[in-house]
């Protein structure tokens, strides 16, 4: 199976085409979202709209927090519709394919704000440790970071997004993806433990 990932497109639209023209270039059979779908709400409704059509899945980051986990009343009267009707079916984590996906590390509660600033880094032992203990999954993907990086449990690999990574059967990894606002996106190869990273 081949899966697009897309992390933190904080609605840059422009982009978000970018990166689904390149996910239907690679012939992807889903795509996933790593979270930070909201920024401002200036252009929500196109992002969601692309992303519905994309038949995209995924999970909430903390930008998107206010619209996924018990939107207020305030909140559901001002995106009622096609937004709301997205963003619910976005989790806090997401487990396909045998790998697990979430916007910040998946040891972190995802529901929790202040979790994205104030836990452990990806780049950190603790940040490494937390991950590989909370799950026995064997890739590990998460957005939040706005850059590549890839770890396996003994510490970070060479690997900064410059050419594809293949993900090892006997190893298991934490993989970040660089963000979509910053012209980033993944494609990940699950029969050929694979992972590439476009430049859009």
């Amino acid at each position: 199976m081949k899966l697009g990932i897309l992390a933190d497109i904080h609605e840059d639209v422009e982009r978000l085409r970018l990166a689904l023209k390149r996910c239907q270039q690679e012939q992807v059979d889903r795509v996933v979202v790593l979270g930070d779908v909201f920024y401002a709400g200036r252009q929500i409704r196109e992002t969601v709209a692309l992303l519905a059509d994309a038949g995209a899945i995924g999970v909430w980051g903390n930008h998107d927090l206010g619209l996924c986990d018990g939107p207020s009343e305030q909140i559901q009267a001002r995106y009622a519709g096609p937004v709301l009707d997205f963003m619910a079916t976005l989790m806090p984590r997401l487990e396909l394919e045998g790998c697990l996906f979430t916007h910040g590390l998946p040891h972190w509660d995802a529901a929790d704000p202040t979790a994205y600033y104030l836990e452990p880094r990806p780049e950190t032992a603790e940040g490494l440790a937390g991950s590989f203990a909370m799950s026995g999954h064997r890739v590990l993907f998460a957005g939040h970071f706005h850059r590549w990086l890839a770890a396996t449990p003994i510490g970070l690999t060479a690997w900064d997004g410059n050419g594809p990574i293949e993900l090892r059967l006997e190893e298991r990894y934490l993989v970040v993806v660089a963000a979509v606002c910053d012209g980033w996106c993944a494609v990940l190869d699950t029969a050929r433990n694979e992972l590439v990273s476009f430049q859009l």
